[in-house]
C-alpha cells in the first residue's frame, strides 16, 4: 500500500507542560490539516521551560523526543513527510546576523535577532548565575531568545532522524504576505483578520477552520492557526514560495507564500 505524503508545521513552544502546536496536512482543496490519534499525540514531548537552558545538552532530550514521536506517528500512519516547516531560526549565524532577518527589518517587519553561535554559552552562563543567587526561571535574561535553542536541536534532529527536508517559517512574515497591515494575532481583530486571510488561499470557510483545526491541533486557537500556517507553506512547491534571506542556503532563508 503507498505512502499518504503529508506535510507538517510545528510552532515552537517550550512552556512548561505546554502542548507542542503541530499540524499535520494533506495536499487538498481545502488543505486538510489530519487527525492525530490520542495514542500517538500523546508521545510528543510536552515543553520542558527554560530552565533547560542550563542543562548540561539544552533541549536535546525534548527535540529528540519530537522527531522519534513524528517518526513513530509516520510509521503508524502510514504517511510519508514530504516537508517540514518550524517556526523558529534554523541555526545561529556564525558571525554578524542572519539575512533573513535583516530582510525582515528592511521591510519593518520585526523579529527577535538571532545571537551568533559564539554568544550562546555566555547567556547560558548568565542564566546559571541567575538561578543560583536565587533569580526564578522568570526572570531569566534572554527569556525571550532561550526557545532557539530548542529550535536549533529541532532542526538538526528532523533532518537527521526523518530524512525530511525542514524550512523556517515565520507566521507574522507570512500574514504580511496575505494583509498589508494587521493587529496582533492576540487581538480578537488580529485573529479574526488572519483566519479569514488564511482561510480564503487554503479553501475553507473560516468558521469550519477554526472548528476543524480545535479539532486536531493543541494550543491556543492562534497557536493551532500559526502551526497550520507552516504546514501550509510547506505544502507549497518551490514556486509558489519566497524566501526572506537566500533561498539556496537553508540555515537563513524565512519563507513565505508568494
Amino acid at each position: 500500500m503507498p505512502s499518504s505524503s503529508v506535510f507538517i508545521g510545528i510552532d515552537v513552544a517550550c512552556a512548561v507542560g505546554k502542548r507542542l502546536p503541530l499540524c499535520v496536512v494533506a495536499v487538498d482543496y481545502p488543505l486538510m490539516p489530519l487527525t492525530i490519534p490520542k495514542h500517538l499525540a500523546g508521545l510528543i514531548p510536552r515543553g520542558v521551560g527554560n530552565r533547560e537552558i542550563i542543562a548540561a545538552a539544552p533541549f536535546e532530550e525534548s527535540a529528540r523526543g519530537v522527531a522519534s514521536a513524528i517518526a513513530r506517528i509516520r510509521d503508524e500512519m502510514g504517511w510519508k513527510v514530504e516537508r517540514i516547516a518550524v517556526d523558529a531560526p534554523a541555526a545561529p549565524p556564525a558571525k554578524g546576523s542572519r539575512a533573513s532577518e535583516d530582510e525582515l527589518g528592511r521591510l519593518g517587519l520585526s523579529s527577535f535577532r538571532t545571537p551568533v553561535a559564539t554568544a550562546w554559552a555566555g547567556i547560558r552562563e548568565k542564566c546559571i548565575d541567575h538561578l543560583s543567587f536565587g533569580g526564578t526561571a522568570a526572570t531569566l535574561p534572554h527569556a525571550n531568545k532561550i526557545w532557539m535553542l530548542f529550535g536549533f536541536r529541532l532542526f538538526a534532529l528532523l533532518k537527521d532522524e526523518l530524512h525530511a527536508e525542514v524550512i523556517e517559517v515565520y507566521p507574522f512574515a507570512i500574514v504580511r504576505a496575505l494583509l498589508p497591515a494587521c493587529e496582533h494575532k492576540s487581538t480578537e481583530q488580529g485573529y479574526r483578520d488572519q483566519l479569514f486571510a488564511v482561510s480564503a488561499r487554503t479553501g475553507w470557510e473560516p468558521q469550519a477552520l477554526e472548528a476543524k483545526l480545535k479539532a486536531t491541533v493543541p494550543g491556543s486557537r492562534h497557536d493551532r492557526l500559526d502551526a497550520f500556517m507552516a504546514a501550509w507553506v510547506a505544502s507549497l512547491p518551490p514556486e509558489e514560495r519566497r524566501a526572506f534571506g537566500d533561498a539556496r542556503q537553508p540555515d537563513d532563508a524565512i519563507w513565505v507564500p508568494s
